[in-house]
């Protein structure tokens, strides 16, 4: 078959395709592109018409293409446990320009800063006490909640840090996910709405002239001058409080990185590697988003492939990050590979693509990147084995979890493999 020939799949075929998805995971689109050989499907998933793109210019094409919107791509019953209802990544157009501007004003170089150092501090002062068997991902988590509330302007006793954690973690995992993992997706999201809720409402009530983000969220307002919903003003909260946590899982992929390769312990620490190559290989190795969609509102082409109009378009995430097109060995971790092939808007997108400032690239890339980069010598220096078998691709997201020996003993190292 071409390698540009549109794949027409029947309804056996589509259900074929849900079950294997869940078999796998990351790699599914790959598999599919291998077994049509062709490099874009058109066919169905999930009652859905999509057409599935990968690589550096698909990305350039999927962000940059005006005859596409997001706000009706993914059903709320999908989303919703992870974004909330009425979230800046839903709208399109000037309503979206707006409340990302006010993400953008939030997330400025001095905030990254902030958050990055306070979590290194902590970090520092929780993990000089970690001893014998640990998870890794429980004990980050709460520090990193900690950390992002501080910054946030939001009280957060001791006492619950570790549950608000684990409900930020459940929100992640849960997402596109129709098992017990969805509805406690959901029972997470109802109880972080209603913490958040009775912060932004008390903001409000309280005319306090301060600029934290909890006070700038619940004062803004939208197009016609009014202030959002309180729920909704809640959801954007939440959306910066959540991906922040969610770092949790990155910091797994940096831990099992070092344990995978325990040559780079030393060079992070003598500066061979720096911090910000070592940030950056982790997000483009490490599985967390799978794919990102948008609609076509009208007839696009790519490819010599016709999108019809409400077609999902969908951009394979993982196959981009992973094309041996733009990255040379594309299975291996190499954080020195970027003096090589620098970054683009479009070839490294584990958070999206093109402009964080004007597009739907996530406006907390900074964060997570600056947040990493003041990890990566930390955990260069814990002596930390991880535990258990090697992480899979099948998972979507992997299990937020890393069992981990804390001592000065090692033992073999263990990596990503494909078929767990």
């Amino acid at each position: 078959m071409s390698d540009r020939t549109s794949i027409v799949t029947t309804l056996p075929e589509s259900l074929a395709h849900v079950a294997r998805l869940r078999r796998d995971g990351y790699l599914f689109w790959a598999k599919l592109r291998q077994r049509q050989e062709t490099s874009v499907i058109s066919t169905r998933l999930l009652h859905e018409d999509v057409t599935v793109v990968h690589g550096a210019e698909a990305a350039e094409f999927f962000y940059e293409t005006d005859a596409t919107r997001r706000s009706s791509a993914l059903p709320i019953a999908l989303v919703g446990p992870l974004f909330g209802e009425g979230p800046v990544h839903m709208l399109d157009g000037s309503a979206h320009a707006r409340r990302k501007q006010m993400f953008n004003d939030i997330l400025d170089a001095s905030a990254v800063a902030a958050v990055a150092d306070t979590v290194a501090r902590r970090w520092t002062e929780e993990s000089v006490h970690w001893r014998g068997e640990l998870d890794l991902v429980e004990q980050t988590a709460p520090l990193l909640l900690e950390s992002a509330c501080s910054w946030v302007g939001i009280p957060l006793p001791y006492d619950d840090r570790g549950r608000r954690a684990l409900d930020m973690l459940d929100m992640v995992d849960g997402f596109g996910a129709f098992t017990v993992r969805q509805a406690r997706a959901r029972r997470a999201r109802r109880r972080t709405d209603a913490w958040i809720t009775a912060l932004v409402e008390e903001a409000r009530r309280s005319h306090a002239q301060g600029q934290t983000p909890l006070e700038i969220i619940a004062r803004h307002t939208d197009e016609d001058g009014m202030l959002l919903p309180a729920h909704t003003a809640a959801v954007e909260v939440i959306n910066l409080l959540r991906p922040i946590v969610a770092i949790s899982w990155l910091v797994d992929g940096l831990i099992r990185a070092f344990d995978t390769v325990p040559a780079l312990r030393a060079e992070i620490l003598s500066g061979e590697v720096t911090a910000f190559e070592m940030a950056q290989e982790v997000r483009r190795t490490y599985p967390f988003v799978p794919f990102l969609a948008t609609r076509a509102v009208e007839e696009l082409r790519w490819e010599d492939v016709t999108i019809p109009a409400g077609t999902l378009l969908v951009l394979d995430v993982w196959g981009t990050n992973h094309d041996p097109r733009t990255w040379r060995d594309p299975g291996v971790f190499d954080p020195t590979r970027f003096r090589v092939t620098p970054v683009t808007p479009y070839n490294l997108v584990p958070q999206g693509g093109g402009s964080r400032y004007e597009g739907h690239r996530c406006p907390g890339e900074d964060v997570t990147l600056a947040v990493l980069a003041a990890l990566a010598g930390p955990v260069a220096a814990l002596s930390a084995t991880v535990l258990g078998p090697a992480l899979g691709l099948r998972r979507m997201p992997p299990q937020p979890a890393c069992r981990a020996q804390v001592d000065p003993d090692t033992a073999p190292a263990r990596g990503i493999t494909p078929d767990r």
